[in-house]
């Protein structure tokens, strides 16, 4: 168990890359936390543990929102990922606070449980009726199914990097490709994540994906020395 009172938040920005020009498109902030020695601890250990406690939790996301927002660069789209758990208890609070920032895009990821299911189509439905976009993300990862209801309402589809280890296959090719027409017909966005080399960032130009990320693209900024306490 993680003595969350001990540790510091911050944010990354990684760089969302146009496949057209190479240019900037926008950046996803993503939440870092650290102990006061700057040892870090990765965040998916943080909200595993916060997943008990839906409260804290809720609490804890609206500080991690209200500090990315804070410094993220206003002159580019910003992507920010939300848990759908995060805003039982604080929803209007949370969507209030999104629906400040202009140019954002919210990811939600869809879960195997059906419950969380659930509670992503009810966010998805609440920040759309907020004006605010929505990228259904993580897309073909392992833990990860596609939800019709949610492919059709959401604004960018963000491809998991399992895409990439699949590369090889035929049928694999087959479905991205038709995501990625479907993405289009539809005047969505698309989303390569992982992308961490040169052949990648060629793949994905060819498979005509419009944004790629990834160790590619090294992150622009890093909060590490600006940083707020946790609780």
């Amino acid at each position: 168990m993680i003595a969350l009172d001990t540790l510091y938040l911050s944010a990354e920005y990684q760089p969302l890359i146009a496949t057209s020009d190479l240019q900037i498109y926008g950046f996803e902030a993503l939440s870092r936390f650290r102990d006061r020695h700057g040892v870090s601890t990765p965040p998916n250990i943080i909200f595993e543990q916060l997943h008990s406690q839906t409260s804290l939790l809720s609490n804890i996301e609206m500080k991690a929102k209200q500090f990315q927002l804070e410094h993220s660069d206003p002159s580019l789209p910003l992507f920010i990922n939300l848990d759908p758990h995060a805003i039982e208890n604080n929803g209007d609070h949370m969507l209030e606070l999104l629906s400040t920032r202009a140019d954002l895009t919210v990811e939600i990821i869809e879960n195997t449980c059906i419950n969380d299911a659930n509670l992503s189509t009810r966010l998805v439905s609440q920040l759309k009726a907020k004006q605010i976009a929505v990228a259904l993300d993580d897309i073909g990862a392992p833990h990860s199914m596609l939800s019709l209801a949610l492919l059709s309402q959401v604004n960018v589809l963000k491809f998991d990097i399992e895409w990439l280890n699949q590369s090889r296959s035929v049928e694999q090719q087959h479905l991205m490709k038709a995501l990625i027409k479907f993405a289009k017909d539809s005047n969505k966005k698309t989303v390569l994540e992982g992308v961490e080399t040169k052949e990648q960032l060629t793949l994905a130009q060819e498979l005509g994906v419009d944004l790629v990320q990834g160790f590619l693209f090294k992150p622009q900024f890093q909060y590490a020395n600006s940083s707020v306490k946790l609780i």
